[in-house]
């Protein structure tokens, strides 16, 4: 098992972002809508470079006992203008100052990467932005790699 280590102060550039926006989507549909994603990309014959980004917008728990999530999904692609039917598209995203964590492992043991980033902030009195963005560098259940980079608010 790898060691996690917080690293601060990094800074997350993407280029040529095709975004698929899912805002209060009931968690369970979350997984459909990710290979929704996929496959659309897949159909249109996307010419994507680099892995799958997600930006994690937070859950919401309704009076009703129904969870929402939103969510961004996003792919780097060449001749990215030419999807803004389909996508949101944007030439730079850039996020600066983040706490940033590498996990490797089984997906089981992901949770600890995001304790760990969260007590980071919390032993630090840092606040965040309220995002979390996560690089799916192999996403195979058995042996996950994902780069986790948190926003630090800055006052």
């Amino acid at each position: 098992m790898n060691k996690l280590e917080v690293k601060t102060n990094k800074k997350l550039i993407l280029k040529q972002v095709l975004i698929k926006e899912l805002r209060d989507i009931p968690i369970e549909q979350l997984d459909s809508e990710t290979k929704n994603f996929h496959s659309l990309i897949n159909l249109l014959n996307v010419q994507t470079f680099g892995p799958l980004i997600t930006k994690n917008y937070g859950t919401n728990i309704h009076d009703d006992g129904s969870i929402t999530t939103s969510y961004d999904l996003m792919v780097q692609a060449h001749d990215y203008k030419m999807y803004k039917k389909q996508f949101k598209v944007v030439s730079q995203l850039q996020c600066e100052h983040c706490a940033y964590i590498r996990f490797q492992g089984e997906s089981d043991n992901m949770q600890y990467a995001y304790t760990k980033l969260n007590l980071f902030f919390f032993e630090n009195d840092l606040a965040d932005t309220g995002v979390v963005y996560n690089v799916f560098l192999s996403n195979h259940s058995e042996n996950m790699v994902l780069d986790i980079f948190k926003p630090v608010e800055m006052l």
